[in-house]
């Protein structure tokens, strides 16, 4: 599997993860809107990682 191919996935999960954190923070309980941006936020840094290291 191409590398750019797995990195537009974990950017794609980072960002639903990011938009349903956001809703959750508005609109429901804020701590577990927190952690859901948070779960989100690792995707990202993998991704990162993965662009950083050029994997």
């Amino acid at each position: 599997m191409n590398i750019n191919i797995i990195r537009n996935c974990l950017n794609i999960i980072f960002m639903l993860g990011a938009i349903v954190g956001l809703i959750f923070y508005f609109t429901h309980h804020k701590e577990t809107g927190i952690y859901i941006i948070l779960i989100a936020m690792m995707f990202k840094f993998a991704e990162a990682a993965l662009r950083m290291f050029k994997v």
